[in-house]
This record gives C-alpha cells, sequence and structure tokens, in this order.
C-alpha cells in the first residue's frame, strides 16, 4: 500500500508508547531530512460529514504554521451539543475565523460542565495539529520526554526499535500540551459534522446515522476525487450488489 513512497519517507512505530513518543519519532526523522518543514498530524479515528470546510481550516492552519513558526496551531471543531466523551479547548476569544491563544483543555466533563463549556465559547479537540518541525520540538523539548530526544536524533531503525522497548507511554495531549498553553494557538473549525470514532460505540452511533441521513442516490466524490469510507458504506448497505462501484467495503469484520 506505500509501495510508492519512498522507503525513508516510511515510518514505524514498532511498540505503542504512546501518542507523544509516535508523533517525535516522525519529527526527528523530518528534522534530519528538511528542519524547515510544516508538519500536520491528523488522527485518522474520526468522521466529517463536510470535508471541505475541514480542508479549508487545515490549509490555514498549515499556512499560519508556516508563516509563525514559533506557534502550535490546534483545530478546534465548533459543537453542536454538549457532549461529555470529547475533551474541549477553552479559546481566549471568541473570534470564529482567526486563531486565538488556548487558556486550557477539559477532558471529558460532567454534562453540566459541557453545557457551561459551550457557553465559554469552548471547541471540540479534533487532535488535529500544525506547525514547523522547530515549534513541535521545542514544544518537547520543554516536556518529560526532553530527555529521550538525543538518544533518538540520528538513530537507525533496529537502534530505535531495541529503545522504544524500554520506553513508557507517554500522552500527547496530557503530557506535552497541557501545561505549555503559551505556545499554542486554537483555529475554529465552522461546524462541519465532525465526530470521533474512537470507541466501538461512536461507530455504531455514526454508521445508523448515516443509514438513516444518506437514502437516494449515491454521493459524489468531492473536488479532490475522494469519497470517505462511511459515505461507501451507506451506498452499498442500501444498494445490495453495487459493491463494484467503489469496491468491495466490508465493516463488519
Amino acid at each position: 500500500m506505500l509501495n510508492y513512497l519512498p522507503e525513508q519517507n516510511v515510518i514505524v512505530q514498532s511498540h505503542n508508547r504512546g501518542t507523544a513518543h509516535g508523533m517525535l519519532l516522525p519529527l526527528l526523522q523530518i528534522e534530519s531530512q528538511d528542519p524547515d518543514a510544516v508538519v500536520v498530524f491528523m488522527p485518522a479515528d474520526h468522521y466529517i460529514s463536510d470535508e471541505e470546510t475541514l480542508t479549508g481550516s487545515l490549509r490555514q492552519a498549515a499556512a499560519l504554521a508556516a508563516i509563525d513558526r514559533e506557534s502550535i496551531y490546534l483545530l478546534g471543531a465548533e459543537p453542536d451539543q454538549p457532549d461529555t466523551e470529547l475533551g474541549y479547548i477553552v479559546p481566549g476569544s471568541r473570534s470564529k475565523s482567526e486563531p486565538s491563544p488556548v487558556l486550557r483543555f477539559v477532558e471529558k466533563p460532567t454534562e453540566a460542565g459541557a453545557r457551561m463549556l459551550l457557553e465559554q465559547g469552548a471547541l471540540w479537540n479534533v487532535f488535529i495539529v500544525a506547525a514547523s518541525v522547530r515549534a513541535f520540538l521545542t514544544l518537547f523539548e520543554s516536556s518529560s520526554l526532553a530527555a529521550v530526544m538525543p538518544q533518538t536524533r540520528g538513530r537507525r531503525p533496529p537502534e530505535i526499535d531495541a529503545m522504544h522497548r524500554k520506553l513508557s507511554s507517554v500522552d500527547f495531549s496530557r503530557d506535552v500540551l497541557q501545561g505549555n498553553e503559551a505556545m499554542l494557538r486554537v483555529l475554529p473549525v465552522p461546524y462541519c459534522g465532525w465526530t470521533d470514532l474512537g470507541t466501538p460505540p461512536r461507530i455504531a452511533t455514526t454508521l445508523q446515522r448515516l443509514q438513516e441521513l444518506r437514502v437516494g442516490p449515491a454521493p459524489q466524490r468531492s473536488p479532490s476525487g475522494h469519497l470517505n469510507l462511511a459515505d461507501q458504506y451507506a451506498w452499498v448497505e442500501q444498494n445490495p450488489g453495487s459493491e463494484g462501484r467503489f469496491g468491495r467495503v466490508n465493516l463488519h469484520a
């Protein structure tokens, strides 16, 4: 699947040691090839109904990171309801289109707490982050991973693999971002139908909503030529025998 990429561009974290180590490893590899690069981290466990809106905000964040190479830019989705299972970013201003300082993070609040956060203009933390390599590494240098960085720089994959076996798990959001709010900026994303798919119940709920909403002709591809997996699933479920149109889609395994 990744055969078209140069071997040095495929970076594998052989052992799960948390999201912070999973981000630091490729950052150090990228630094060795292009220390002036701008990097965007995007998790795969979410669904977005309006991909073009999110794409526009993502491009804006990358452009801002290319200009302001000292800051970390996070995307914060505009909520449509108080959700007690998500993380929130409290911005320093209520601008709908410009980045704002980050005041604090709140993880999985109570329902009353979530309603209060929405009144304060809080945004859902979608864990999409853009910044220069320099800014990211400065952020890590102020965290508990500072001692690991000199040991990892310049090492070959087998050496890194052996070292990772001994590392403890470190969470990027909790152990790196929190406490470094001065370096962070949050860019509001207009409502785009974002939802987290981090747990089986949330996946089931999202698929159920898609089955209820997506009735009619096959969804159109976006201008970029991509059709997201949930749209494919909904179309195949509603049109038995049509798998050949998009290729076989199997989410039941």
